[in-house]
């Protein structure tokens, strides 16, 4: 009887000498969406798409970058689809954010842009977005 305790008293140690669990890192949240332009144009398959979730809050000061995704765009025709990951605790309710994007050609060129505010997360601004882009001249 001693001998069949031994080894459940082993593990009962053991596991109270553990250390404790870690807790578990925030999760970070996304801002999703869509960009788009109106030209019935193929762009080369290597340009390359750009998109940023920025602070805009300050009117006078440059947009503060909280998250950005470049890919190419590939052979595909637009829609492109996005999700930028930012963490919860970056955002601030009375401040206001929002999501620009780009085209530049393989050359580097840029080929379209946002010409608009894509509010987005505070303010009663959605966490998805369509983005329609201007040819840029």
């Amino acid at each position: 009887m001693r001998r069949s305790a031994l080894p459940a008293l082993c593990a009962f140690l053991l596991a109270a000498c553990a250390s404790p669990e870690k807790p578990a890192p925030a999760t970070a949240s996304a801002v999703t969406g869509t960009v788009t332009y109106r030209e019935r144009i193929l762009l080369p398959p290597t340009s390359t798409l750009t998109v940023r979730l920025e602070d805009v809050s300050l009117a006078d000061a440059p947009a503060k970058t909280l998250a950005e995704q470049t890919r190419v765009i590939g052979p595909t025709a637009p829609p492109y689809s996005f999700r930028l990951k930012y963490e919860p605790g970056w955002i601030e309710p009375n401040h206001t954010y929002a999501v620009r994007a780009e085209i530049h050609d393989p050359e580097g060129a840029l080929r379209f842009t946002t010409t608009t505010r894509h509010a987005v997360l505070t303010q009663g601004a959605p966490s998805d977005v369509e983005i329609v882009l201007q040819a840029a001249r």
